[in-house]
């Protein structure tokens, strides 16, 4: 019996400025709720935090690019989808939302969630104003509508100076690990109930089956 909820986890960085705090929530994810951790960052979140500092709390090198290797990850888009047991999006930005929501794969990041076969779970994190845009609120709508889920972020404040301040939006480690928690028990009952339902079919075939055969 394994000791966390999760074995796998795949962990997609976009380029938020919430991305230089990654490394506090990898170690609370390690902790509490998953036993691997392999990342994908996009070019922009590379420039926030270095990929060497995140393979710290990796099981794998940080893949940023589509033609990055590693010993057991030849098509990263493919293989690391593949591996995951689940797909977290962390920090997950207006452009990321967008572009998961209209199905446009320009980087390694975002081809990597097209490919996903199960729904992936975004922690959205940027400006209060752009959150609370018509154009990402739509594309919010969309991503929930194709299955996925997305982790409503608390407001805190994220520029300061002496003009103005500035709010940004994004997802508190306690709450976000709760999300998980429950989006991974849900997944499980769907797959629970629809293993029953298969098992039932089959039955309810064979019945067919045999009264067909009598017929």
């Amino acid at each position: 019996m394994r000791e966390r909820m999760c074995d796998r986890l795949l962990v997609g960085v976009a380029g938020s400025v919430r991305a230089v705090q990654l490394p506090e929530y990898l170690q609370v994810l390690r902790a509490e709720f998953t036993e691997q951790i392999k990342i994908i960052a996009t070019r922009s979140a590379s420039r926030m935090i270095p990929p060497r500092i995140l393979e710290l709390y990796a099981d794998d090198r940080v893949f940023v690019d589509l033609w990055d290797r590693s010993p057991t990850v030849k098509v990263p888009h493919v293989n690391l989808v593949e591996w995951a047991e689940m797909f977290l999006i962390l920090p997950a930005t207006a452009s990321i939302i967008g572009k998961a929501a209209n199905g446009i794969g320009d980087d390694l990041l975002s081809t990597a969630v097209i490919m996903a076969r199960a729904p992936v779970l975004f922690a959205p994190a940027m400006n209060a104003d752009m959150w609370n845009s018509a154009a990402v609120q739509r594309n919010v709508a969309q991503l929930v509508r194709d299955g996925n889920y997305v982790v409503q972020p608390s407001l805190g404040l994220s520029v300061t100076s002496s003009q103005n301040k500035v709010h940004g939006v994004g997802p508190g480690i306690e709450n976000l690990l709760r999300q998980l928690q429950h989006f991974f028990l849900h997944r499980l009952q769907v797959a629970q109930l629809s293993s029953s339902s298969l098992v039932a079919h089959r039955a309810l075939e064979n019945e067919l089956s045999a009264v067909s055969d009598k017929g």
